[in-house]
């Protein structure tokens, strides 16, 4: 099991959302009301089949940000997240590893802004 927090670094600052829910299986939630007008949720969630090495094993790691307006009303949703997922056969779980990491290093805040701005 993940720890009661999680610490997030968003532009430089350090943001600790707390362990809200673990009543579902295999699922984790965490929350930060950062202000009166941001909150962070992280969802952490597995989908194992029930027949082992069946395929369709994912692993979803999803963060949505909300920003409100003074008095309480949302502006925006935001949400970014990765899903790793073996759709046939059984999961190798070093080599998705390897995969999943090559991916995020790609991912530079330069690389991102590209994509950000619809770089194709």
């Amino acid at each position: 099991m993940l720890g009661t927090t999680i610490t997030i670094t968003v532009n430089a600052v350090a943001k600790v959302l707390a362990r809200v829910s673990d009543s579902e299986p295999y699922t984790a939630r965490y929350f930060l009301a950062d202000s009166a007008t941001r909150d962070y949720e992280l969802l952490i969630t597995h989908t194992i089949p029930k027949v082992r090495g069946a395929g369709k094993e994912s692993h979803l790691f999803r963060l949505d940000v909300t920003d409100y307006d003074t008095d309480g009303v949302v502006i925006r949703k935001q949400s970014t997240w990765t899903v790793n997922e073996v759709s046939i056969g059984r999961q190798d779980t070093t080599q998705l590893g390897y995969y999943a990491a090559a991916a995020m290093a790609y991912l530079t805040p330069t690389n991102l802004g590209y994509i950000l701005n619809r770089d194709s």
